[in-house]
């Protein structure tokens, strides 16, 4: 058994027999509350369908802090990442900073709701860094509270490190705090405590926002940076160490710069507390099953653990209790817990009127028409069918290139263009894009391409682009001809963003054979072949021709370990974002009077060969979504799920039928 749940375990009973005794001895119980991936959703309201939502937001999250608070006596608060990010305020901001210096004037809207809740400190995400060091620095200055990471350094030293270096690389960010707080112990009298607070991002953010950091900073591997700062800071004073990772949770066998390295930082020698992030799960919650997690109690190899989810749904909680013991604090026991938020709740008005003006710019930057369309835009069934909202940018991103190869700036090949599902459910039953017929306005972009990515363009060759559909087509389960069961289609541990279609050729995806690529790109079933039928203009693939593939920076730079894919194919690095792309195709079709008509061209689909195979999957609930099942004989709806504790509750259930 692992030393330190031994550890924690043997702590846990020394506890429990010295609270039987008459006189209690003095205990220090210390909540820690956590909030992540908030993506700048300060308030319940979906800037895509421009209407409030109840389902996630800092507004209906700040009620749970504050009842944390009132329940405790002693709270930390901290932030884990991915907040100025996400959603159209963010892009708002960005674009206000750029043309008219917008943060030196006011705080980033982030900081205007969350300066009001009293954080200890922060920690960065990866998609802190999406616009660049510059503008990060800028809005990290209007924070009231401390931010925190260790294991970004400048590349090349420079004048003052005021950091402090690691290997001789001067941080770019405070890498740790000693948070020294006056603390009440359970009799009422005061105690000092000093917090040992690190912060971690992942190491990714090399490749996916290579060109804002190449050349200017680099990254450490979490594992080893936490195991070089821990000691550190118990040398210096640390009662308790809290790490604040922003990393998921995988088992896979650990290996340098990994980067949901969650699980493995549970194991590292003297961190009480670890909170995380990144993957848009849950813990304590999901992850079960697994050796050296602890569902109940909230442990991952003996450590407390908290993940609250995505966008404000939940906070996370870890309570711990201490006792001194030879003139020093240990943790006694831990329970870790999370809290989801109550759509029928209050949120907080603070929150709310401190957004208020940026909330409402944000609408009017949004409602600038740009076309208008003939039919719906929707991504219900992205991950089954070839659908209308990948349509749409992977003809913009070819719209680009054609231009780039009639001016000589890139060779004349047969072009392909890879798009993917951003919002496919994956951040709950609202993560769905629907635009509806007539006039498509700027905010509709921002629905179709979620995230802040320039366009790369690739050069491989036949052979490639089968692997790499290969590795996309392990969104979906192993499908067991044999049974009658119903089986789920959809892998959930395979994020929607990692399932490329790839336009200009045609293909099936045979889901009864097993996956040839697991997550991570490893090959492990080489016999397998999903891919099948795989032409262009109208015979198989060539293995051996060569093709243009515009995709995006994160693939384009090795983003989702797509086999052949990265930096030695790269050919076409270009500047501009694809939803800048994507608006001056939509501009261009409305200067010419043209209408759009968003049709898939249906390049590609799920074999399935018999009906006498359950195959399932859950998707929006809604009329619309509704309304394209019943049009089409791919699929059929069969029911909603309406139990509460279903971990898809709220969405529809559907059949996929056979061919």
């Amino acid at each position: 058994m692992n030393t330190k749940l031994l550890k924690v375990l043997a702590l846990s009973a020394v506890s429990l027999v010295g609270c039987s005794q008459p006189n209690a001895p003095t205990q220090l119980e210390l909540r820690i509350v956590q909030t992540t991936d908030l993506h700048v959703n300060m308030m319940g309201y979906d800037y895509y369908r421009n209407a409030p939502t109840d389902q996630y937001g800092l507004s209906y999250s700040a009620p749970l802090i504050h009842q944390a608070r009132a329940e405790h006596p002693n709270v930390m608060l901290f932030d884990n990442g991915d907040l100025i990010q996400g959603n159209p305020m963010g892009d708002y901001v960005f674009h206000r900073e750029q043309t008219d210096g917008y943060l030196q004037r006011e705080a980033h809207p982030v900081f205007k709701a969350m300066n009001q809740l009293g954080y200890d400190a922060g920690n960065m995400g990866n998609h802190e860094f999406n616009y660049g060091l510059d503008f990060l620095h800028s809005t990290l200055a209007t924070a009231d509270f401390p931010y925190i990471n260790a294991n970004v350094l400048y590349k090349q030293a420079p004048d003052e490190a005021p950091y402090g270096k690691m290997n001789g690389q001067a941080h770019v960010f405070n890498p740790y705090l000693l948070l020294k707080r006056d603390l009440v112990d359970n009799h009422g009298q005061p105690h000092s405590l000093t917090v040992g607070v690190l912060g971690l991002t992942p190491p990714q953010i090399m490749n996916w926002d290579k060109r804002h950091l190449y050349g200017r900073v680099e990254t450490l591997d979490m594992v080893e940076t936490a195991e070089h700062y821990v000691p550190q800071m118990r040398a210096e004073g640390a009662d308790i160490v809290v790490v604040i990772a922003h990393a998921g949770i995988s088992t896979d066998a650990y290996h340098p710069l990994m980067e949901n390295a969650g699980y493995y930082l549970a194991g590292v020698d003297g961190v009480d507390a670890l909170l995380l992030g990144h993957s848009h799960r849950r813990f304590p919650g999901d992850f079960d099953g697994i050796d050296g997690v602890d569902n109940a109690q909230g442990l991952i190899q003996g450590t407390a653990t908290v993940m609250p989810g995505v966008w404000g749904n939940h906070i996370g909680l870890i309570d711990l209790s201490l006792s001194q013991q030879q003139g020093q604090w240990q943790v006694d026991n831990t329970v870790s817990f999370l809290r989801a938020i109550d759509p029928k709740g209050e949120q907080d008005n603070g929150i709310i009127d401190a957004i208020a003006a940026d909330h409402q710019n944000t609408n009017r930057w949004l409602d600038q028409a740009l076309v208008q369309i003939a039919s719906p835009i929707h991504s219900f069934f992205a991950l089954m069918q070839d659908d209308p909202s990948i349509q749409i940018v992977t003809d913009a991103q070819s719209w680009h290139v054609q231009k780039l190869i009639a001016q000589g700036d890139l060779p004349d090949l047969p072009l392909l263009s890879a798009g993917a599902p951003f919002r496919g459910g994956r951040n709950g039953v609202l993560d769905y894009t629907f635009i509806e017929q007539g006039d498509l306005a700027l905010r509709s972009i921002s629905d179709l391409y979620v995230y802040p990515n320039t366009l790369n363009v690739m050069q491989v060759d036949g052979a490639t682009v089968k692997e790499w559909l290969e590795m996309s087509a392990g969104q979906f389960n192993h499908i067991h001809v044999a049974t009658s069961a119903p089986q789920t289609l959809i892998n959930t541990g395979f994020p929607s963003y990692n399932f490329d279609v790839i336009d200009g050729v045609s293909y099936r995806i045979d889901i009864t054979q097993p996956a040839r690529y697991d997550t991570d790109g490893s090959l492990v079933n080489p016999d397998a072949e999903r891919i099948v039928g795989l032409s262009y203009d109208g015979a198989p693939i060539d293995p051996a021709q060569t093709f243009l593939v515009v995709t995006n920076n994160y693939r384009g730079n090795g983003g989702g370990n797509f086999p052949g894919v990265g930096s030695e194919q790269l050919i076409w690095d270009d500047p501009e974002e694809t939803r800048n792309i994507l608006s001056a195709y939509l501009q261009e079709l409305a200067n010419s009077g043209a209408e759009l008509d968003p049709r898939a061209d249906d390049n590609w689909s799920l074999l399935l060969p018999s009906d006498s195979v359950t195959v399932q999957f859950t998707s929006s609930p809604n009329a619309h979504a509704r309304a394209v099942a019943e049009q089409t004989d791919a699929f059929d709806f069969v029911e909603l799920i309406e139990q509460t504790d279903h971990p898809k509750a709220g969405f529809a259930l559907y059949r996929l039928n056979a061919d």
